[in-house]
């Protein structure tokens, strides 16, 4: 039984010239494509920056967070408001821009949708008793 002679193709990556081409080819179509698509999300972004006056840091930065899976978007939009918080950002307010304002506006609009005039406090996992034993025992 003869052993099968290796060509070129199998000695140095395993492709022909023509496969590599073919290749090459599909991702630089992808490539383009994506580029196209970016382009197009570009466009639409200013579009609604100019059309609503909207900020586009932060609408760039809310549309990923929007994008999130659920317990992903609540953890990072929990623990941004914390570091906000710790840095001073809040202390940075105007006259027409006061985030602690728009805060009690949400807080406002949270309590009469839940019928609560009082916020409940949240627990931290520290503080919650029951949670506590539950992980130790």
């Amino acid at each position: 039984m003869a052993k099968n002679k290796l060509t070129s193709a199998d000695k140095v990556g395993g492709v022909s010239a023509e496969d590599l081409r073919k290749a090459i080819e599909e991702i630089s179509r992808q490539k383009s494509l994506a580029s196209e698509y970016a382009g197009l999300a570009g466009k639409a972004t200013q579009g609604a920056v100019e059309r609503h006056g909207l900020e586009k840091n932060a609408l760039t930065f809310t549309r990923r967070i929007h994008d999130m899976e659920e317990n992903k978007r609540s953890s990072v939009i929990y623990s941004s408001i914390d570091y906000w918080n710790k840095l001073g950002l809040f202390d940075q307010g105007d006259a027409f821009n006061d985030p602690i304002e728009l805060f009690r506006e949400i807080v406002a609009q949270a309590d009469a949708a839940r019928g609560t005039s009082k916020p409940e406090k949240r627990k931290l996992p520290a503080e919650d008793k029951a949670l506590n034993d539950a992980l130790t025992h």
